[in-house]
């Protein structure tokens, strides 16, 4: 509160009391699927297809499968469809991708490694190509270049100059400056005794199935020089044991109870896929692993395919270093990425749970998650469970492809959840293979069948823009781009029996094309309140938009100067939605009521508690679903 110490005038500034609400987005999407490029299990936010193509890679070409590919084709659909802003979330089995890699000796000091690995896992890293060079007019300096070998000619996409390898200090240092720039690879400078690997690795053991013939054998795993004998028991193993058993039980018995030899104390045997890799607990150059048998019907390396005898690998730890070395190719090539395999269940539930962070994700797809399997099922439920957590978005659920529905009783032996916050789009859609060429790629088809749920999303977020959310994304108006045709026609016959239970159609019109003819969520029956996809979407926008409009009131004085300015700036909020159309009533006190008050909402116990309780009632537009002529004779009267 102002002082007034001496005379003169003042000048104060009162708040007005108005608060004004702004409506939140409704048309941001999120797209959780299997890609083979980008970052793995970040929201990344995205505004057009062409950033979808450099980020993750576009629509993957699947040879002669007749579906496309699912997370690809979902994304483009959107953004040709009138999608403008898309979370898009590369999900895969953890732990099971590889990003590529390759070496260089750093030529300032050659105790030092340089590591340059793709900026995320997959087989395109593969692609990528360095070269490094020193800058024969500025001694100590050096430029890389990066990028890809097309017809046998290096393609530079992005080249790093007066880059200093002595000082990690300096701003010119190659790993701060190409690691704050480069998008698409990471490089380090590390010590190179990491690299020094003394291993001896068996051959393919995806033939052996029962490894209990190991039982009463033995041999001998020689750890720099240190000879160790591991002999097995005579019921160490039965025909239920794996081979990580076995590695961790020839781990267990070189290491014994020797703590100070380093070589064998922090001897590591492990898998590589289905082969055995013994390493040495030392990283120099002399470090090494052999592995001897008795060499009769007593020789465990037999069985295991270890040692030289046996025609497995042994390298010293120069030797190791060399390999990394050896295949340097100007420019250097990075290799070993890997794709990984396709998310199970926990790695979806990660990002629902990251999601919960994003509250302006309105539209949520799952490409590649279809109501088919058990597993698949339980993804969805996941989704689900999480749309009804955040009362924020709605998930598009994909149906089974190849799977027609034109009965009641097909509905209901898929079995959907009859959730508010789910809609179901069938069938699945046609659409021209980009990979099809009648000349150099014939044997390919020339159309793949995509699931719905893009071309939705998309639409959704065009009406949005045009109409406002409140109006249902279906109709003629809804015509949709890039589909060949329908997987399976619907006539009126097929849709009388799916659109009572929620099943949204993708139908051919006359003279209009492919549009979208049917706008319920999957509540149909079950909560009816909530049987329209635009009535559902409606409160969600206005629900989170007064949450967060509101904010402000956390905290003011519990009394009526607050509900007073409660009621103004929600009332000003939903009669500004009246104006726009979004209500049905001709006048606002038959379209919205906003009430905040002591007696009205709030008891004294309530105001006690530190509750304030405002009530919101709208009333809904409501599709015309059912537009109904009715026509009569007029008889001639005399």
């Amino acid at each position: 509160m102002t002082t007034y110490l001496h005379p003169g005038v003042y000048v104060e500034e009162i708040p007005s009391g108005s608060r004004p609400i702004e409506g939140v987005g409704t048309s941001t999407a999120a797209f959780v699927g299997y890609t083979t490029k980008g970052p793995v299990a970040e929201p990344t936010l995205l505004f057009k297809w062409s950033d979808y193509e450099q980020l993750f890679g576009g629509i993957r070409d699947l040879g002669k499968s007749e579906i496309g590919d699912p997370m690809g084709f979902a994304v483009y659909s959107f953004f040709q469809n009138g999608g403008t802003a898309a979370y898009i979330v590369r999900t895969i089995l953890e732990d099971s991708a590889d990003s590529a890699y390759g070496f260089l000796v750093n030529p300032a000091d050659s105790s030092q490694i340089l590591r340059f690995t793709a900026i995320n896992p997959g087989i395109w890293g593969n692609r990528l190509r360095i070269r490094f060079e020193a800058k024969a007019d500025f001694p100590g300096y050096y430029q890389t270049g990066i990028g890809v070998m097309e017809n046998d000619e290096f393609k530079e996409q992005e080249r790093f100059t007066d880059l200093t390898l002595a000082d990690a200090e300096a701003a010119d240092y190659i790993e701060s400056k190409i690691n704050d720039a480069s998008t698409l690879v990471r490089v380090d400078v590390q010590d190179v005794s990491p690299y020094f690997l003394g291993v001896s690795i068996s051959q393919s053991l995806a033939a052996v199935s029962d490894f209990s013939g190991l039982n009463d054998r033995n041999m001998t795993v020689t750890v720099d020089g240190t000879p160790r004998t591991v002999t097995f028991a005579n019921d160490e193993f039965d025909a239920g044991s794996s081979l990580s058993n076995v590695a961790l039980r020839i781990q267990e018995l070189v290491r014994g109870s020797v703590t100070a030899n380093n070589a064998v104390r922090d001897f590591v045997c492990d898998l590589n896929n289905d082969q055995l890799v013994l390493t040495s607990g030392t990283r120099q150059s002399s470090s090494s692993v052999a592995v001897t048998g008795p060499g009769d019907i007593s020789d465990a390396s037999t069985l295991l395919l270890l040692g030289l005898a046996n025609d497995g690998t042994e390298r010293t730890g120069q030797q190791s270093l060399d390999a990394l070395l050896t295949n340097i190719t100007e420019p250097v090539a990075l290799h070993m990425g890997t794709d990984g395999s396709m998310p199970d269940q926990a790695a979806y539930s990660s990002i629902f749970a990251a999601f919960e962070k994003l509250r302006d994700i309105s539209i949520l797809c799952l490409p590649g998650q279809t109501w088919n399997t058990s597993a698949e099922r339980a993804v969805i439920d996941a989704a689900v469970a999480h749309a009804e957590k955040m009362m924020s978005r709605m998930i598009i659920i994909d149906p089974p492809a190849n799977e027609e529905l034109k009965t009641e009783k097909g509905v209901n032996d898929l079995g959907f959840k009859p959730k508010t916050y789910s809609v179901v789009y069938y069938p699945w859609v046609k659409v021209a293979n980009p990979f099809y060429n009648a000349e150099n790629n014939p044997g390919v088809p020339s159309t793949l069948l995509v699931a719905p749920s893009g071309f939705a999303a998309g639409t959704w977020a065009k009406i949005d823009g045009r109409r406002g959310v409140w109006k249902a994304p279906a109709g003629v108006e809804t015509s949709l781009l890039g589909v060949a045709g329908v997987q399976f026609a619907v006539e009126d016959g097929e849709q009388g029996a799916l659109n009572p239970l929620g099943i949204n159609c993708l139908r051919k019109m006359p003279g209009y094309g492919p549009v979208i003819w049917g706008t319920r969520t999957l509540a149909t029956r079950a909560d009816p309140e909530w049987r329209y996809v635009p009535i559902r979407r409606t409160a969600i926008m206005i629900e989170q938009s007064i949450y967060n409009g509101i904010q402000w009131a956390v905290f003011e004085p519990n009394n009526h100067h607050l509900w007073a300015s409660l009621r103004a700036n929600i009332g000003s909020f939903m009669d500004g939605l009246f104006r726009a159309g979004a209500f049905q009533g001709e006048k606002a006190a038959d379209a919205y009521f906003v009430r905040c008050g002591l007696g009205d909402t709030m008891t004294q116990g309530d105001i006690d508690r530190g509750q304030v309780i405002v009530m919101v009632g709208f009333a809904p537009l409501k599709p015309a679903e059912f537009v109904i002529v009715r026509i009569q004779q007029k008889v001639a009267q005399q």
